[in-house]
């Protein structure tokens, strides 16, 4: 089964320290963590204020706290057989929320709902389907993803390289 601390490292790469991009939708982060999702969950998973002043702050075990309880959870990643599918999809659903199990579901075709809701439906036919062939048509629908957010607002063309980057760094076969 997958395993949340072996990946972990490199998402860290990815999402660098504190940020505050005026062109970022997100708004100010750190490693990754926007500040509406830290003062929704900085109290109850922390047990910090959910200030600009702790965001600012956050530590990687804390990170590693709100990754677990928010996105690798939330997809069952400890559940996935495949460690690449897992860290894959995680990394997406981090980066574009509900569009990374909404990708997933479709690739997965019927009779499974394209709902964004990761359930066990959703693990059951991922864990049923062709493993590598599923990684690679993820791994390219993420791609065809980014390019087309990026051409529907070209505001986000600044950050297409960045996420082009990121969706490559994975291997093209699993």
């Amino acid at each position: 089964m997958a395993d949340f601390s072996l990946y972990f490292p490199q998402l860290l790469t990815f999402e660098g320290g504190y940020v505050d991009n005026p062109a970022d939708p997100g708004g100010a982060t750190n490693r990754g963590i926007t500040l509406a999702v830290f003062q929704a969950n900085a109290r109850a998973l922390l047990g910090v204020a959910p200030t600009l002043e702790n965001l600012q702050a956050l530590t990687e075990p804390q990170a590693a706290a709100l990754y677990k309880a928010l996105y690798w959870d939330r997809i069952d990643g400890d559940a996935i057989a495949s460690q690449l599918l897992a860290e894959i999809v995680f990394d997406f659903y981090v980066n574009a929320g509900f569009h990374a199990i909404t990708l997933l579901q479709r690739l997965l075709g019927p009779p499974l709902a394209s709902d964004g809701l990761f359930g066990p439906d959703t693990l059951k036919a991922l864990q049923d389907a062709d493993q590598a062939a599923l990684y690679a048509r993820y791994r390219q629908g993420r791609i065809d993803y980014y390019t087309e957010l990026a051409q529907a607002h070209p505001i986000l063309q600044r950050f297409l390289a960045g996420w082009l980057r990121r969706a490559t760094w994975f291997p093209a076969q699993a």
